[in-house]
């Protein structure tokens, strides 16, 4: 069941395909997938999408309200450009080369499919910035149980987490489980911290410790956020600095890139009118 928090964003973004002239279906579907973005896929975006394991192209995608589709909206511009500024306006220090992934794979070694991180951005010195992106999903009554451990997670032979030398993970993922485990209140009712883990563990099974964890969330007035980022906070000091976890909105990211001068007019007018007017 949605909430009226994730309704009101998913109007107001049917509001703007209507302004556009852009027709949907009464799951409020577009018809064409580049209906629903600011510039055609870039080709390595496109084979991302399509070696994918979400069907992103001929379904969520579609959706005015796509977690995938703002992703894109927002990054993809900068595919075959000069990332400097979109970098920058990250929070991230200006490399000379940095080459951005959509939909990038770090397998755990325990089989099945992979996670899938929404963007990777590869430095030059192989340092990996991966971003987990949300717009609606946290904006539900609840993601309590949508992304659960499997036993796999805790093996007999050892801690996974700690293996890789990240303790704080390996505490709170136990915790989590435990949690599962007994049922009733678990603390975490609108962050996702088991898929943070699972990407964490991932990351460092393919990378070591050449990574960190950026978490990238789409804001809005009401309750159900403000409790969504007391629960970011909480992931933050229960993980400590084992993987350079930071947690930023979409809204303070685009105001970074604005005050830049660095992206064409076009491109930051199209963001802001479809999702950060309504915010100013």
């Amino acid at each position: 069941m949605s909430s009226a928090t994730e309704q009101e964003v998913k109007e107001a973004q049917r509001d703007w395909a209507k302004s556009k002239g852009i027709a949907f279906n009464s799951r409020g579907y577009v018809r064409d997938v580049e209906d629903n973005l600011y510039q055609p896929l870039s080709n390595r975006a496109r084979l991302a999408f399509e070696k994918g394991a979400g069907s992103e192209l001929s379904g969520h995608m579609k959706a005015p309200h796509s977690s995938s589709a703002l992703a894109v909206n927002f990054f993809d511009y900068w595919t075959n450009r000069d990332k400097s500024p979109i970098v920058s306006a990250l929070g991230i220090a200006s490399d000379a080369e940095n080459v951005l992934d959509f939909e990038a794979q770090f397998p755990t070694g325990l089989g099945g499919t992979p996670p899938h991180l929404d963007i990777a951005i590869t430095r030059n010195t192989g340092f990996v910035v991966a971003i987990e992106g949300k717009f609606t999903e946290h904006l539900k009554r609840s993601t309590r149980g949508k992304s659960r451990f499997k036993k796999s997670y805790f093996p007999d032979s050892g801690s996974l987490w700690e293996r890789k030398g990240l303790p704080a993970c390996q505490a709170l993922a136990e915790l989590l489980w435990a949690e599962e485990l007994r049922g009733g209140r678990q603390r975490f009712e609108h962050l996702d911290p088991r898929q943070l883990l699972k990407h964490t563990l991932g990351l460092a099974t393919q990378l070591c410790d050449r990574f960190s964890l950026y978490y990238l969330y789409y804001d809005w007035p009401g309750e159900r956020p403000r409790e969504h980022r007391i629960e970011t906070d909480l992931f933050g000091e229960l993980i400590g600095d084992e993987i350079g976890f930071k947690a930023l909105t979409y809204q303070e990211v685009f105001q970074r890139l604005k005050g830049s001068g660095q992206a064409s007019a076009d491109y930051l007018d199209y963001l802001e009118t479809r999702y950060f007017k309504r915010m100013n």
